[in-house]
């Protein structure tokens, strides 16, 4: 994959627990561990359709270099909008070893 298709930045968070001392439930923040170059793609409202008709939220397509520390528990941020990984993410065609492709849903 050629660098200049990776022009934006993304911020991957990943979930951390906390218990809470009463020892009651805990809670869930999200935490900063990367910050990726990417090809951050929207989708166009005919892919959307085709998404709902199918019964998918997603709304946007983010690829990555290949890595193996990206899972689908974890949310990216673009822009400051945060999205949630829709699925795992999906390898290349040709080696399998050269990018990945996350497909993003909007969190609200």
């Amino acid at each position: 994959m050629k660098a200049s298709a990776l022009r934006n930045r993304v911020t991957v968070h990943e979930p951390v627990s906390t218990a809470s001392p009463m020892g009651g439930s805990g809670s869930t923040t999200w935490t900063p561990t990367h910050t990726l170059s990417a090809n951050f793609t929207p989708l166009s409202v005919k892919d959307v359709i085709n998404a709902q008709a199918a019964d998918s939220e997603t709304r946007a397509r983010c690829v990555l270099r290949y890595r193996t520390d990206i899972t689908s528990k974890m949310r990216i941020e673009h822009r400051g909008k945060m999205y949630a990984i829709d699925g795992d993410p999906l390898p290349d065609d040709h080696s399998g070893l050269e990018y990945i492709t996350l497909m993003l849903k909007s969190i609200k």
